[in-house]
């Protein structure tokens, strides 16, 4: 496996993650009416921003997820399916920093949203 080096790599992380919320049953339904060509191309850039150092990432991830209404179990189930993408498909230094990071937002969102 290889680590998470590329914009292309996070488009394809993202793609791969969000191809299990669409069918999840417990945080699915929050997925299901999202322009979903533009949503994954705005969160590839928001990780390639976090793990790459790139450009690109225009939005406020907090005003974004603010209106919904998640309860702790709705971030737990993310990150573990976001955990779970990220093993599957990668491995390595910017892999591990994806889950540390992606941890640490969802405590953040968590501490403030709900």
């Amino acid at each position: 496996m290889k680590d998470i080096t590329t914009r292309e790599d996070c488009v394809f992380l993202i793609k791969c993650f969000y191809d299990k919320l669409l069918v999840d049953t417990e945080i699915g339904h929050f997925f299901t009416k999202l322009p979903l060509h533009e949503h994954i191309e705005r969160v590839a850039s928001f990780w390639a921003f976090i793990l790459l150092d790139q450009s690109g990432y225009l939005g406020n991830m907090m005003d974004a997820h603010a209106h919904l209404k998640l309860t702790n179990a709705d971030f737990e189930r993310w990150l573990a399916l976001f955990h779970e993408t990220i093993r599957t498909h990668f491995h390595g230094d910017k892999a591990d920093l994806a889950i540390q990071r992606s941890s640490l937002i969802a405590w953040t969102m968590r501490s403030k949203l709900t």
